[in-house]
């Protein structure tokens, strides 16, 4: 059994902690010297194979996760980010078979290694247990308010979430828009974009009834429909953000890019400030983020760029160091 790893004061040290199941997880720690606690910030990452820093290589390299906590590391707080399970690192631990893959990539287990990762985190010396912050981007978002909702009134709540670019919407919705969006980009007529308009949605339903994919998908759809997955996916198109959040009582921030075509900042957005600031304690605060894509890059016209590249754009770094110096 590997120890809990402590960290050198002021130096980001890589940790070993177990997660849901008893999965060895692989992380990173920075702790600043300080003469008092301090805060610490859980960032968890998006859906996919996506790792510590917010990239899935080599295809995909933002470093969104990076930059931001370097960003409260520079402002004196402490933060933990780490690798998810589905991250291509631990591809040797893996299950060998889509019955076993469903299994471990459920829902369940990305919350519970998000939550060890929050105990790991408020276990080291220097940091302050009663300011812990979730700050989670797009699935991490929704991963944050799981944990919100799953700890209200025990010693494990996080003090405030940070959500970016996180869907207000259940993902079934969400992902009805994003195809028939991408769809309509790509200029197929009608008649093309009918198997793949009427396999969503028979996927879609089957996977809500029983968590199985129906069989034949067209050219392209495996890959969003995927059977090692599907477990999961139930659990995304179930999922109600807004009832979540709804029962934590902390203050929240919500960062949302202007240009994301993936969570969308007319009807994703407002509906989370409607379920918070529905509450009955608690705040929230919103940043809608000028020219900005779903990873916080900046984009001039979102239908042609990916929005990947470059640095994180302002003000989402000053928000996100302003809202946790107020805790």
């Amino acid at each position: 059994m590997l120890a809990a790893l402590l960290v050198v004061a002021g130096l980001p040290i890589e940790v070993t902690f177990k997660g849901a199941g008893g999965m060895n997880l692989k992380g990173v720690v920075s702790v600043p010297t300080a003469t008092a606690p301090v805060p610490g910030v859980l960032l968890l990452p998006g859906s996919g194979p996506t790792d510590r820093s917010g990239n899935q290589p080599p295809a995909l390299i933002t470093n969104l996760l990076k930059e931001i906590a370097e960003r409260l590391e520079k402002e004196g707080f402490a933060t933990m980010r780490f690798d998810k399970r589905a991250a291509h690192v631990y591809s040797a631990v893996w299950p060998k078979t889509l019955p076993l893959m469903n299994d471990f990539f459920v829902w369940e287990n990305f919350v519970g290694d998000a939550r060890a990762a929050l105990k790991h985190l408020a276990d080291q010396p220097g940091v302050d247990k009663k300011r812990l912050i979730v700050l989670g981007h797009s699935e991490g978002g929704l991963i944050a308010a799981q944990i919100a909702a799953d700890t209200v009134g025990t010693a494990d709540s996080p003090a405030a979430l940070i959500l970016m670019a996180t869907a207000g919407r259940r993902l079934d919705i969400v992902v009805r828009e994003q195809v028939t969006a991408s769809l309509n980009r790509s200029g197929l007529s009608a008649e093309i974009q009918k198997p793949y308009l009427d396999y969503m949605e028979k996927a879609i339903t089957q996977i809500k009834a029983d968590a199985t994919v129906p069989p034949n998908p067209p050219a392209g759809m495996a890959g969003l429909f995927n059977e090692s997955a599907s477990k999961l996916m139930r659990s995304y198109f179930t999922l109600e953000p807004t009832e979540l959040l709804a029962k934590f009582a902390g203050p929240v921030l919500i960062v949302q890019g202007e240009q994301d075509i993936q969570v969308l900042a007319t009807k994703d957005t407002p509906a989370l400030e409607k379920a918070l600031k529905a509450r009955s304690k608690g705040t929230v605060e919103t940043v809608l983020v000028p020219g900005a894509s779903h990873n916080f890059k900046k984009v001039t016209d979102p239908q042609k760029e990916m929005g990947i590249a470059g640095s994180v754009v302002e003000p989402t770094l000053s928000k996100i160091v302003e809202f946790v110096k107020k805790l």
